[in-house]
């Protein structure tokens, strides 16, 4: 018999009372990390942001309305779709760039919706200024070269190619020659100077055909690297979100994200015996054990199987046994009672254990625990403040 208070077809719960795990994004954080990074760019550098993969995974919308709000006028996505999307968002005056180039036949959707496409290859070179000369077109493009990633980018033999050809570059209009760090994560790698050297030497090469070209070399590591990196425009991405941008030395990035998963059942261990898929981990008598609804299936990483560690009620509870597509175990034993309640919550993601701890566990980076971050859970935005006029 359906209950007189029920309407068919109508949540009568709140989402946040449904969720498994609730997602809290800081974006008053995220844009004060933006403005950190903006004062330690050189005078004159523009500070974009990277907004690609829904902006790291914590929501392509919020992320740069804030980041727009407070300033920030240049923005690179990977794919056109993405880019699309961000224009509508975003509005008509922001740069966009796409940075994975532009597909055959996408030409008319980079001038429709005035994204810059970034040319790595002779084959975009040819096509986009074939394209650009047959439509009599003038369109901001961006030029990227390879100084030694061996991933995109033109090679120095086919950029000095071009060059050479008086034709090589016809029908462009490129906005800036940019290239991307390997190792800017370490400030003392000496990649980071040979690929420097490189690219001012390719620099001055293209400024003889494009005087007026600007350049872009620095990621989010390369900001903190200095001065001789930023160039004219600067490509934060993951020290936007939180993340530690360097392997060594103190964090100087805010944090973003608060992961918080919900406690479904609390289990006091009768005998000893083991814990989850494959019986992997052994728990003795008398342990208590909390598992939480949330698993790899929410990008929680499988590989944090008895690796993760999570806070509940101050206290530090370590993942006991493989992570599951739904749930996740953690030993609560030196938990006070009181704090291991069912409908109660035990952190993930923290101020105490961070995107960094959560990535060190799992045997890889932040960027992927970031971009892992499922859609089952709740997500709260926390406002940004509006910037003032004349703010930073």
């Amino acid at each position: 018999m359906l209950s007189r208070t029920a309407t068919p077809g109508r949540s009568v719960s709140r989402p946040e009372d449904r969720a498994g795990a609730i997602l809290t994004v800081d974006l008053a954080a995220l844009v004060e990390n933006w403005r950190i990074l903006k004062k330690r760019a050189q005078p004159g550098c523009d500070m974009g942001a990277v907004v690609k993969a829904d902006a790291y995974g914590l929501g392509l919308g919020q992320v740069a309305t804030a980041l727009k709000l407070a300033g920030c006028n240049t923005f690179y996505v990977a794919h056109l779709d993405g880019a699309i999307s961000l224009r509508q968002i975003i509005g008509p005056d922001p740069r966009i760039a796409c940075l994975n180039g532009p597909n055959k036949g996408t030409e008319r959707d980079h001038i429709a919706f005035r994204i810059m496409p970034v040319l790595s290859t002779p084959e975009h070179i040819k096509a986009w200024c074939a394209f650009a000369l047959k439509e009599e077109v003038l369109h901001e493009s961006i030029v990227q070269v390879d100084t030694g990633m061996n991933r995109l980018g033109l090679s120095e033999r086919e950029f000095n190619g071009l060059i050479a050809e008086p034709d090589g570059f016809l029908g462009l209009h490129p906005q800036m020659l940019m290239s991307h760090l390997a190792c800017a994560d370490e400030a003392q790698h000496p990649m980071n100077r040979a690929q420097l050297v490189l690219f001012r030497t390719m620099l001055g090469a293209f400024r003889t055909r494009f005087p007026d070209a600007k350049a872009s070399l620095a990621n989010s590591g390369g900001v903190v690297l200095g001065h001789d990196w930023h160039f004219d425009y600067a490509r934060p991405g993951v020290a936007l979100y939180g993340v530690n941008p360097m392997h060594s030395g103190g964090q100087p990035m805010l944090p973003v994200v608060n992961l918080k998963a919900r406690i479904i059942q609390v289990r006091r261990v009768d005998t000893p015996g083991r814990v989850g898929y494959g019986a992997d981990a052994s728990v003795r008598e008398g342990a208590k054990i909390a598992t939480v609804s949330m698993g790899y299936a929410d990008g929680y990483l499988r590989a944090l199987g008895s690796s993760g560690v999570g806070v509940l009620d101050g206290i530090k509870v370590p993942v006991l046994g493989r992570v599951s597509m739904d749930l996740t175990t953690y030993d609560v034993s030196n938990v006070p009672d009181s704090a291991t309640l069912p409908g109660g919550f035990i952190d993930i993601i923290s101020h105490v254990v961070t995107v960094n701890d959560v990535a060190k566990a799992a045997g890889t980076i932040g960027y992927e625990i970031l971009t892992s971050l499922g859609n089952r859970f709740h997500r709260r935005y926390l406002p940004a403040p509006i910037a003032r006029v004349g703010q930073i």
